[in-house]
């Protein structure tokens, strides 16, 4: 089985720099919002669309999933806003957005049990729903 080689020391290196960094890749594709990485907290994206857009997008979102909203948030101009809900099952989650350029913003969704408990599958439920908007 000649040109078959894997580089293991190479993608171990990889995967415990990205580990390292404070977040991990969990999806790749073309263009802004096909990215989405785990953090300490939860998980973000840069996504197509203004700030308003994506604002829009969060709400259709808790709605879809069943977050009671507790709470919005804008500020300097619109330039930042945040979105805040509840589950029945009692987690927050917290919908953080940026403008990063007029096209896009940058998204990061916390839910959180308690202030160490952190649900970042759920979080990646919530930004993947609103990228899919």
């Amino acid at each position: 089985m000649r040109g078959r080689t894997l580089h293991w020391p190479a993608l171990v290196y990889v995967v415990i720099s990205l580990s390292l960094g404070g977040c991990f890749l969990v999806a790749a594709g073309a263009g802004a919002g096909a990215a989405v990485a785990y953090t300490n907290r939860g998980a973000k994206s840069t996504v197509d669309g203004t700030v308003d857009q994506t604002f829009d997008r969060a709400v259709a979102a808790f709605q879809q999933l069943s977050i009671k909203e507790t709470g919005r948030n804008t500020q300097d101009n619109g330039v930042k806003r945040q979105l805040v809900g509840d589950t029945s099952d009692g987690l927050t989650v917290t919908v953080d957005m940026e403008r990063k350029t007029s096209t896009t913003t940058d998204v990061e969704v916390i839910a959180k049990k308690n202030t160490v408990d952190y649900d970042k599958d759920f979080a990646n439920n919530v930004l993947s729903k609103i990228i899919q908007r």
